[in-house]
């Protein structure tokens, strides 16, 4: 982390540290209230209980779209509350995953995990649309956000809108989307552990025997992660070591 001490410097420091006058690097300048807006110099630990000046060490103001999208997105009313959507527009409410294989107008998009063709994707002009995979990418949905620079729709501070069903919009000021552990994801029922060219793998011997299709155990889980079991030979796993 990179946080304020309470008393005279920005440090970053481990989160077991943080907020404490503890950490690997500081930047002693209590007055700004960002460190990107600080014309103090930053100082590292030196190893031996002290400090060094390391002039050419800076925070700056970085583009949002650096920022890794988000894997898993909830698009409701995060205070549990009903929402004033009814229709189809009712239907793209819920949980979405990140495409990890394809982007749209150059910025990610999310499919619905409970209705695959239902997505939340930016039109290439002007708005993030929760939108069929028929529309994927056009100017077209069931709901929309108008915020042409936000990289991702949970970065948005605007206000989403829904399909009246009269051919216009209405706000709705309690829709929001919001980042979610990607623990809340159900996880896929089938996975391939293989080389996804076609290609040769540099893999010989016992371990060349765990290639191949795996299927996702529904009757238990393994040091509380899902478990995957291969479907040529029952005795071989993909399991999570629990550390």
């Amino acid at each position: 982390w990179i946080a304020f001490n309470g008393e005279n410097a920005w440090n970053a420091q481990s989160e077991a540290s943080l907020g404490q006058k503890r950490g690997w690097l500081q930047l002693l300048d209590k007055h700004c209230h960002t460190p990107d807006l600080s014309k103090q110099v930053w100082d590292a630990a030196d190893g031996k209980g002290g400090w060094m000046k390391v002039p050419e060490l800076k925070v700056k103001v970085t583009d949002p779209k650096e920022l890794p999208p988000p894997v898993a997105i909830r698009l409701d009313n995060p205070t549990g509350g009903p929402l004033s959507i009814s229709g189809t527009a009712a239907n793209f409410i819920g949980l979405y995953k990140l495409a990890l294989d394809k982007t749209i107008n150059d910025r990610p998009a999310y499919r619905h995990t409970q209705s695959a063709g239902r997505w939340i994707a930016f039109n290439g002009e002007n708005a993030w649309n929760a939108q069929s995979e028929a529309s994927l990418g056009q100017k077209r949905g069931w709901l929309q956000l108008l915020d042409k620079h936000c990289h991702t729709p949970d970065l948005s501070k605007q206000v989403w809108d829904a399909a009246d069903g009269k051919g216009g919009w209405m706000k709705v000021p309690e829709l929001k989307v919001k980042v979610t552990d990607p623990k809340e994801l159900p996880p896929p029922v089938a996975i391939r552990l293989d080389n996804p060219t076609g290609g040769p793998l540099s893999i010989s011997g016992t371990a060349a025997n765990f290639i191949g299709l795996y299927k996702l155990a529904l009757d238990k889980t393994i040091n509380d992660r899902p478990a995957y079991r291969h479907t040529q030979s029952a005795g071989r796993w993909i399991a999570f070591n629990g550390e």
